[in-house]
C-alpha cells in the first residue's frame, strides 16, 4: 500500500513538472516537445532521455565511486566535455530526446561552462537536471543556476552529521555543503523561483541509517520538494569481487526496516543483485554520451566498451537504428552484457 501511495505521488510530481508548469508558464514549446519526445518513443522505439558526462572527474574521494580512484583513468583519461561538442551532440539528439541528465559518475560544478550547457538545452525546449555534491555551490553559481532554465537539482547529502557525511562522501566538508544547500533553497524563495524542482539524495548505508527520518525534516524545513533515499549500488563491472566485498562489508546497512533500500546481497566472496531481473526496460529509453563524445549503451558502461558511435558527428536516428546498435541495444535489453550481471540500479 505504501509503495502504490509512493508511485501515485511521484506521478502526480512529474505530471506537475513536465506538464502543468511549463504549461502554466506559457511555455508550448516545451510541453509540446515532450509529447513528441514519448510519441516518438513509443512509436518508432527512440530514446526519451539521454545522460551527458560533461566530465569523468571529480573532486570528492567517495569510496564507492570508481571515478576519483583511477579506476576510469586507467583506459580514459581526465576529461572536459568540450563545448561545441556539446552543442553538436545537443543538435543531434534534440528531435527525439527529451530529458538531458547533464552528468553521470561526475560532478557536474566543475565544468566552467556548466551554466552555458543547461542555457542551450532550455533554448531547445529540453528537460535538464543535474546531481552534484554541493561543495562547489557557492552563491555566484547558485544565481546562475536559479536563472538558467534548469529543471532539477539533486543534493547529493548522505548524513546529518559530520561522522555519518564525511564517513561516505570522503573529501567533503559537511557544515559547507549544508551550508551550500540551505543558501540554494533560501535564494530560490527569495528570487521568487519555482525552478528548478530540488531533490534531496541520500544513499542509504551502515553511517547514516538511523538518519531517515531526520533528513526527511532537514528537507522541509528548506522546502526541498522531494527525499530519495537511494539504494547502496555497487558494481563488479569497475570493481573486482574483493573489492567489493570490503565495500559492502564496511557500508551495507545492518537494518531490516530497510530492507527494500538494499539492491544486493553477499554471496560468497562478491556480490549479486536480490532481485534477478531478466529485462532491462531502460535499454529503450536512455542511452549515455561520455565526455568525448561516443554514445554507450548506459551510464554502467564507464569505459565506453558498447559504443555507438560519435554522437556529435552523427544524428542520433541514424546512429540508433544501425544494425550493429540494435544487436548491441537488444543485447543490454535482455541483460546480457557483462556489465548488467551486477548492476541492481533498474529493473
Amino acid at each position: 500500500m505504501e509503495n502504490s501511495i509512493r508511485k501515485i505521488k511521484y506521478t502526480a510530481r512529474v505530471f506537475y513538472w513536465f506538464i502543468i508548469y511549463p504549461l502554466s508558464r506559457g511555455e508550448i514549446r516545451k510541453t509540446w516537445h515532450l509529447f513528441l519526445s514519448l510519441g516518438q518513443h513509443y512509436l518508432f522505439g527512440t530514446p526519451h532521455s539521454a545522460i551527458i558526462e560533461t566530465s569523468n572527474t571529480c573532486n570528492f574521494n567517495c569510496p564507492t565511486c570508481p571515478t576519483p580512484h583511477k579506476l576510469i583513468y586507467s583506459r580514459r583519461p581526465p576529461q572536459m566535455m568540450d563545448f561545441e561538442v556539446f552543442k553538436k551532440a545537443i543538435d543531434n539528439i534534440k528531435k527525439y530526446v527529451h530529458i538531458v541528465y547533464l552528468y553521470n559518475s561526475n560532478e557536474p560544478l566543475l565544468h566552467p561552462r556548466l551554466v552555458d550547457m543547461i542555457k542551450y538545452c532550455s533554448a531547445n525546449s529540453l528537460h535538464t537536471m543535474i546531481s552534484t555534491n554541493c561543495s562547489l555551490l557557492d552563491e555566484k553559481i547558485t544565481r546562475q543556476i536559479l536563472d538558467s532554465g534548469l529543471g532539477e537539482i539533486r543534493f547529493a547529502f548522505d548524513g546529518l552529521t559530520k561522522e555519518s557525511f564525511e564517513s561516505f562522501r570522503q573529501g567533503g566538508n559537511f557544515e559547507e555543503v549544508k551550508e551550500n544547500i540551505e543558501r540554494f533553497c533560501r535564494l530560490k524563495k527569495e528570487m521568487g523561483k519555482s525552478r528548478p524542482m530540488t531533490t534531496l539524495q541520500f544513499i542509504l548505508n551502515k553511517f547514516n541509517q538511523g538518519q531517515v527520518e531526520d533528513i526527511k525534516e532537514f528537507a522541509k524545513k528548506n522546502n526541498i520538494d522531494r527525499v530519495y533515499v537511494k539504494p547502496f549500488i555497487l558494481s563488479e563491472y569497475a570493481y573486482d569481487k574483493n573489492q567489493i566485498y570490503e565495500l559492502a562489508d564496511k557500508f551495507f546497512i545492518d537494518k531490516d526496516v530497510y530492507d527494500e533500500n538494499v539492491v544486493y546481497k553477499k554471496d560468497g566472496f562478491g556480490l549479486v543483485p536480490k532481485k534477478e531481473y531478466k529485462t532491462c526496460k531502460e535499454a529503450s529509453k536512455i542511452f549515455t554520451i561520455l565526455a568525448d563524445g561516443r554514445a554507450v549503451v548506459c551510464c554502467f558502461d564507464l569505459f565506453g566498451d558498447y559504443s555507438y558511435g560519435q554522437i556529435d558527428k552523427t544524428d542520433l536516428g541514424v546512429l540508433w537504428f544501425s544494425d550493429e546498435v540494435k544487436a548491441s541495444r537488444n543485447s543490454a535489453s535482455q541483460r546480457k552484457l557483462p556489465l548488467c550481471k551486477t548492476c541492481g540500479n533498474i529493473e
